[in-house]
């Protein structure tokens, strides 16, 4: 017999409640500190990276706080971002651990901040001068670079109870240099072809099964990562928060069987030359 799928969520619910219960008895873990230098990548935490591409910096999916909600960070955040200006910040969809409000104040507001849409009203209130709104297959361009929009298999509204609404997926070109950045995303062929240097990729928050309609595994991440021309994958979402069923040593475990050499695994607050 099958158990109803709201006797699912609730066990679920209760499981997850019970993990985070656990860690509000354990201090924050420290981050690595590697230093952010020309054309890197250094991993803040979470979906948070901070991009550096010919000397413009470009952050995504800022998220600083040591809680979200009732579910408590795992390690401190490798850079306070208050304190560092960005260039380019790039928002993938509107999940309360990728668009986060709190830090978004805390943020220098003359960069350009890119959103998906239905996203533009709020973050423009929070003072941003120049907040462009894009969807999928979308391109900005100016003088200092070009990004262009896919659209991630994953729904990325803000709240239960809203329409769907799409998350981004961002191909950020700068003179010489390509990175690729997934934001959050379940299995899709729609990257296949694309070009660049670097790709973060999503690794998890994908057990139950079901999670895997909104979430890829490791593996499905690498195989999207195949899909592409891109010379390594930088794994990230997961070593922050426990959002799921699936835990990081597995996930660590499942990215070191299956790579090929062009997995590059690391720590918070590591970074990674490209």
């Amino acid at each position: 017999m099958n158990t109803p799928k709201a006797f699912k969520c609730i066990g679920y619910i209760n499981e997850l409640n019970k993990r985070n219960f656990k860690l509000y008895f354990k201090p924050l873990k420290s981050p690595k500190f590697e230093d952010i230098i020309e054309n890197s990548i250094h991993w803040v935490g979470h979906a948070t990276t901070i991009i550096n591409i010919f000397g413009k910096i470009i952050i995504t999916d800022p998220v600083l706080t040591k809680r979200l909600g009732h579910l408590k960070r795992l390690v401190e955040p490798s850079i306070d971002l208050s304190s560092f200006h960005a260039d380019y910040i790039l928002l993938s969809h509107g999940h309360m651990d990728h668009l986060n409000y709190y830090t978004l104040k805390r943020l220098n507001k003359d960069c350009t901040i890119i959103v998906p849409k239905k996203f533009k009203r709020g973050i423009s209130s929070l003072g941003f001068s120049k907040v462009v709104e894009l969807g999928s297959d979308d391109n900005y361009t100016d003088d200092n670079l070009n990004i262009n929009v896919f659209r991630a298999n994953h729904d990325g509204k803000r709240l239960p109870f809203q329409k769907y609404c799409e998350s981004n997926s961002y191909l950020i070109t700068r003179k010489s240099k390509k990175v690729f950045f997934a934001g959050d995303t379940a299995f899709t062929d729609i990257y296949t072809g694309i070009q660049a240097d670097a790709a973060i990729m999503p690794v998890g928050c994908y057990k139950p099964d079901e999670f895997q309609e909104m979430h890829c595994t490791p593996e499905q991440s690498f195989k999207m990562f195949k899909m592409m021309k891109v010379r390594t994958m930088i794994p990230v979402h997961y070593k922050t928060f426990v959002l799921a069923q699936d835990n990081d040593k597995d996930t660590t475990d499942r990215l070191n069987k299956i790579n090929d050499g062009s997995i590059k695994i690391i720590d918070v607050g590591q970074t990674v030359s490209i």
